[in-house]
């Protein structure tokens, strides 16, 4: 890079993806590890027609919001994107994002934007991780690289996971392999760590909620929002889709005693769990994608509707099957902002077409992944 790719910027937010926002000369330029209100020299790494990308070179003054990471390797370890920023910071950053990225897909969308539920903690929360090793190092990749950086503590996993660290490390050197193993470690319901290997063949435990202090009030906010506000005490059928082993499934079947359940998930050794916690008749698992399941199920206008995808959202074919059966009801559960927008502005594109009257009832964000840049948010659809 020559000396006129350097320029001095203002950061004025944050971006989904983690990185600070500043426009200089019409672009709009993406600046890792900033925080609001730094003023900057930075330098160019792409560049392209209407925006660029740039690294920092020199804070020349730092935001209000900017703090040393209290983790030794948080600039260079490819985790914790969000750690220099306070934790005030970090919550209103994600709240006003959520809130953007739904009107910049929806513009005449309008809502109940409930304040962001904060986390229990903020450090100390990951029952689950996924380190890698290799010629005796332990840790994880390195920003934007395949390199390990090696650690001895994560302070945002728990530490009756990281205490293992030590007999984790000793485990993986005996495995015979000359390449990078990846490792999968994790805290069971009974309170042991157990670790092995991922592979092409095991993908390891499969998904779960990562944080489970805060999975304790997400799961109370879909039973809260999922009940009947009037009228008839319980609904035909309770669909739980993308149902994983039961996170929802599991408390939806004991709040509604009188429903049929019916939960939805592809992955196979998550169903096995999920049927082994509860062997009511009232519960069915299937084991199916969730677009073939709806192609074949009978949804009706007395039906409640959970779903939890992951990150890619769901399709638009999901969206407007959802719009057709017009179910009492709908709980979103997102992990990113963008598919959430995106898959909300499918199903108000096909109730209109459809002439239903649905609205977005309301919209919570909870602080599910405290140090980065990572959000869940919650909406509620039902019929107007």
């Amino acid at each position: 890079m020559t000396a006129t790719s350097q320029i001095q910027i203002k950061i004025e937010k944050m971006a989904i993806g983690g990185a600070g926002i500043a426009r200089h000369d019409g672009l709009v330029i993406f600046v890792p590890q900033a925080a609001p209100e730094d003023e900057l020299l930075v330098e160019f790494t792409a560049k392209k027609k209407n925006f660029a990308e740039a690294r920092i070179i020199k804070i020349l003054k730092p935001g209000p919001s900017r703090r040393d990471p209290p983790c030794k390797v948080a600039y260079i370890c490819g985790g914790c994107n969000w750690q220099h920023l306070s934790e005030q910071e970090q919550r209103l950053q994600k709240e006003s994002l959520v809130f953007e990225t739904i009107k910049k897909f929806n513009p005449s969308l309008e809502f109940t934007h409930l304040p962001i539920k904060e986390s229990p903690r903020v450090f100390r929360y990951r029952n689950r991780i996924q380190p890698k090793f290799k010629n005796g190092q332990l840790g994880f990749f390195a920003r934007n690289s395949h390199d390990i950086v090696e650690i001895d503590d994560c302070l945002i996993t728990e530490e009756v996971l990281t205490k293992k660290f030590p007999e984790i490390k000793k485990w993986a050197s005996h495995q015979k392999s000359g390449e990078v193993l990846r490792l999968e470690a994790y805290i069971s319901d009974q309170e042991e760590v157990h670790f092995s290997l991922i592979t092409d063949v095991d993908d390891g435990v499969g998904f779960s909620q990562v944080n489970r202090f805060q999975n304790e009030d997400l799961i109370q906010t879909v039973l809260d929002w999922s009940n009947i506000e009037s009228g008839q005490n319980h609904y035909a059928q309770v669909f739980d889709l993308y149902a994983g082993s039961g996170n929802f499934t599991i408390p939806l079947l004991n709040q509604f005693k009188a429903s049929s359940v019916m939960a939805v998930e592809m992955n196979a050794k998550l169903v096995e769990r999920g049927r082994a916690q509860n062997k009511e008749k009232r519960l069915s698992y299937f084991t199916s994608d969730v677009e073939s399941y709806l192609k074949r199920a009978h949804l009706t206008e007395n039906d409640l509707v959970v779903l939890d995808p992951p990150r890619a959202g769901t399709s638009e074919y999901i969206m407007r099957t959802l719009a057709s059966a017009k179910p009492k009801k709908i709980i979103y559960i997102s992990c990113h902002p963008v598919s959430l927008a995106r898959d909300l502005k499918w199903f108000f594109d096909w109730n209109q077409k459809m002439g239903h009257n649905y609205k977005l009832s309301r919209l919570q964000t909870f602080e599910m992944f405290p140090q980065t840049d990572h959000v869940e948010t919650i909406a509620e659809l039902k019929v107007d």
